[in-house]
């Protein structure tokens, strides 16, 4: 198993108070006044993806900065509610808040392209203390046509945390006041406890908008103790972890296709049924355990179990 990069806080990190020219181009590998090129839209292929959003993803040399500014990002310690992170997942993520209690959970409305350049820019002239002109470069590198964090770049989600971290310590603060265990994946907020209730999602909701920023109401919702809760793709039904119906139904209908597939077809249906079966397995498999359950066909009923608030 590879070794974990070591890991150090922000004021260590080889961006930290960043100025000059010279020191720019050695620790990000661009030349100072090839960064207006090599921001341009040419350098990004754009699609829109099943789900109707709009992808935007680095590709040639703007592909390989994005990828060691991303690195150099990754290595800084973050908070341990964050677990968006290498080493944890999901599940883990939705682990956190098993027990029998209400838990309460909200999203923040377009995350990345809510990452305006000016925001990033902050980021890098008041958290890290680069020079005004590195850290409008850095800006640039990072923003999708000047304009906000792109949708598919390797850097987008450290960024996007980095750039938000005072409302998630906010919101980690208000959980500890509360006595509520909170989590963070990607722009995913949970929190549970016995004080997890819609007052303080209201309040959760509040402090997001105070930071410049949206909550979905859509997937704004409140859980009581008893009823199943959906976390980040995880059912939870007091101290146990389930697939979501939508799961065991793909799981299902890949093993009926395959019972009249063949050739090629076959072969990449295997693939498939493989990789849900490895992903289920995952999640319902406790760190604790040795061996893998097989996946449950027990279906959870959730129509009523979340109350959009």
């Amino acid at each position: 198993m590879s070794e974990q990069p070591k890991r150090y806080p922000i004021d260590q990190s080889p961006l930290y108070s960043l100025c000059g020219k010279g020191k720019f181009e050695t620790v990000i590998g661009v030349s100072w006044d090839a960064v207006p090129e090599l921001c341009s839209s040419s350098n990004y292929r754009v699609w829109t993806n099943e789900n109707g959003r709009e992808i935007q993803a680095p590709f040639k040399g703007l592909a390989a900065t994005h990828r060691k500014i991303g690195l150099l990002l990754s290595r800084i310690d973050v908070p341990g509610y964050v677990y968006s992170q290498k080493g944890r997942s999901y599940a883990d993520n939705a682990r956190q808040h098993l027990g029998h209690h209400p838990v309460i959970k909200t999203d923040i409305q377009g995350f990345y392209p809510s990452i305006s350049r000016a925001r990033v820019y902050g980021m890098f002239r008041q958290d890290f203390h680069c020079a005004a002109d590195v850290a409008a470069r850095l800006a640039d590198i990072c923003s999708y046509q000047g304009l906000h964090l792109p949708t598919g770049s390797p850097l987008s989600g450290r960024v996007a945390f980095l750039a938000a971290r005072h409302l998630f310590d906010d919101i980690a603060k208000l959980a500890s006041a509360s006595d509520c265990t909170f989590t963070v994946y990607v722009d995913d907020i949970t929190l549970s406890g016995a004080n997890a209730t819609k007052r303080l999602l209201a309040e959760v909701r509040r402090l997001i908008e105070k930071h410049g920023l949206r909550s979905k109401r859509g997937k704004s919702k409140s859980f009581s103790p008893s009823s199943p809760k959906s976390v980040t793709g995880v059912i939870l039904v007091g101290e146990d972890v389930r697939l979501p119906n939508s799961r065991h139904q793909k799981i299902w209908e890949t093993r009926r296709a395959l019972l009249t597939a063949t050739g090629e077809e076959r072969l990449k249906l295997e693939r498939q049924l493989k990789g849900r079966e490895q992903e289920a397995n995952q999640v319902l498999c406790s760190p604790r355990n040795i061996e893998p359950p097989r996946v449950s066909w027990r279906l959870v009923g959730l129509s009523h179990a979340g109350m959009a608030c």
